[in-house]
């Protein structure tokens, strides 16, 4: 191993010459140790644990041409940097918690080391980002300074270089922020309606806006290109058509011409915004039998589909369109009364009025129990509590452990282009960033 370290770690090779001097070589020679006769071969990983980006190098026998290999982490792969076909080196990437089965591909060829797993250790932290605990006024500034009365729906926007946040306030209130890290700064953009979670479309520079509980429900528009100033689409969505209250919008992929709403009352609509017209959409299958006066809903480039939250259920739904171009809604978890219990997504686990939803890059998706003061994650078919403590209801931050922070009553979530999260806290009068990693 200490050989491979040689070999790889360092990206500078100094020689002292016969006159003590120090030549540098850029660009040193390595040596090809693949031995064809052998066969590919994965031996060993080291080291055997640690988090983002921690350097690694697995042995074996792997060819002699980096660009035909990969090292997977369960199924993320990760960045190489070198071979001497006898060792890797490259780094960590992003991964849930826990040990992770190594493998490598060479050509067309997978091995799977036996007995080689690292095990993955995530850096976690929830932290108030902008307002602050108890404190209920409007007022822009600094994030620090910065304040809210009760922010209930959040969305992530691009920025100059990292991400911004769309933060709106709605239960009695009528204001719509842009949260600037990157600026350190809360701007005021609208106090016009009461609006529900902001429908951000493919290039993330624009999003959309409904009056959530009017007669009659006027679409606005806003664009980075134009300092996010308010517009009225001309889109009025009437309430004969969705006689619910529409808290959110959301886009397919490679589609930014239709925007899809969902009301509390199950009704669904497709928006042109070409032709400043929209169509009712008839859903087919298991609809919630019990309606109350919100839902959620998300579109999830991952599974293509959307997925959408009526609390009073305490459930999740899939919907999406079939091979024959019917939309169809089906149970996609819970549905096993108000509870905590994790588990299989629909055989075990519980929600207690899971209201916001996001969605990462890798598929998870994470729910706010709204009166629960929780966060459940659903990763593939098992759901798990991430976040708070199931029933208990506070003002804390953390550190280091989420599950050791409280909540009181958040409404939403979001998630940036880096997997962070952002939460609308409700009650607590903030917005708060959860980081795992």
């Amino acid at each position: 191993m200490k050989k491979s370290f040689v070999y790889f770690s360092l990206s500078l090779a100094l020689f002292a010459s016969c006159e003590s001097k120090e030549d540098i070589a850029l660009f040193p020679t390595v040596t090809n140790e693949y031995d064809a006769s052998k066969g590919y071969e994965l031996n060993a990983i080291s080291p055997l644990y640690g988090g983002i980006n921690t350097p690694f190098i697995v042995t074996g026998n792997f060819g002699d041409s980096l660009s035909q290999m990969k090292v997977y982490f369960g199924k993320k792969n990760a960045v190489l940097v070198r071979t001497n076909g006898s060792s890797i080196l490259g780094l960590v990437p992003k991964l849930n918690a826990g040990k992770q089965q190594i493998s490598v591909v060479c050509g067309k060829d997978s091995i799977v080391g036996d007995g080689v797993l690292f095990k993955y250790e995530q850096t976690k932290s929830l932290k108030t980002l902008a307002g602050a605990f108890g404190d209920e006024k409007y007022q822009d500034g600094d994030l620090n300074t910065a304040r809210f009365k009760e922010v209930s729906n959040i969305a992530t926007v691009k920025g100059n270089n990292s991400d911004n946040i769309i933060a709106v306030e709605s239960w009695w209130n009528s204001r719509v922020s842009l949260v600037s890290p990157e600026d350190n700064q809360v701007v005021t953009l609208s106090t016009s309606h009461s609006f529900g979670t902001p429908a951000i479309d493919n290039t993330r520079e624009k999003f959309y806006l409904v009056q959530h509980w009017a007669d009659d429900r006027v679409v606005y528009s806003y664009s980075r290109t134009e300092n996010y100033a308010e517009k009225n689409t001309g889109i009025n969505i009437s309430k004969n058509d969705m006689n619910g209250q529409i808290w959110s919008g959301a886009f397919r992929e490679n589609d930014d011409n239709h925007l899809y709403y969902l009301d509390s009352n199950c009704n669904f609509c497709e928006v042109d915004l070409e032709n400043l017209s929209y169509r009712i959409i008839t859903l087919v299958g298991d609809k919630p039998s019990n309606f109350r006066d919100r839902c959620q809903m998300i579109y999830s480039k991952f599974h293509h589909c959307f997925f959408a939250s009526f609390y009073q259920m305490a459930g999740i739904y899939k919907i999406y369109e079939d091979t024959d171009h019917t939309w169809r809604i089906e149970k996609y978890a819970g549905f096993n009364g108000n509870g905590a219990n994790t588990g299989h997504r629909l055989k075990d686990a519980q929600f207690i009025e899971p209201y916001g939803l996001t969605v990462t890059s890798d598929g998870d998706i994470y729910v706010i129990n709204r009166a629960g003061n929780f966060i459940s994650r659903i990763s593939g078919d098992q759901v798990e509590v991430v976040a708070g403590a199931p029933g208990q209801s506070g003002q804390v931050n953390s550190d280091s452990e989420p599950l050791d922070a409280r909540f009181n009553s958040p409404q939403d979530i979001a998630v940036d282009s880096e997997d962070n999260f952002y939460i609308a806290g409700g009650w607590d009068r903030t917005i708060r960033k959860l980081s795992i990693e």
